[in-house]
């Protein structure tokens, strides 16, 4: 989700000149707000620096893509969990 809004803003970046002048002024936090990143994202990426806006598209990148992946991601069992024989079942079963 992080990473469609970092797109939506590099994206909003060419298109609307405020976003790279909201970063030359230092007011980068007023653009990203509207954006759909977390709190702590949010705060991360307005105390971002950087010369430039390309720079700033870079780091913000790097930083987005790193805190996804730190996310918990769910772990689902295999579908083959139970549709393979559980040999040591076997073995007990037969052993009854």
């Amino acid at each position: 989700m992080s990473m469609q809004a970092l797109n939506k803003l590099v994206a909003r970046s060419i298109i609307d000149p405020g976003v790279v002048q909201a970063f030359s002024a230092g007011r980068i936090e007023d653009v990203i707000t509207e954006l759909d990143f977390s709190t702590e994202l949010c705060d991360r990426l307005s105390h971002l620096e950087a010369e430039s806006w390309a720079e700033y598209a870079i780091l913000a990148y790097r930083y987005v893509k790193a805190a996804e992946e730190r996310e918990v991601r769910i772990q689902l069992p295999s579908p083959l969990e139970g549709l393979l024989p559980d040999e040591k079942r076997a073995e007990d079963e037969q052993a009854a």
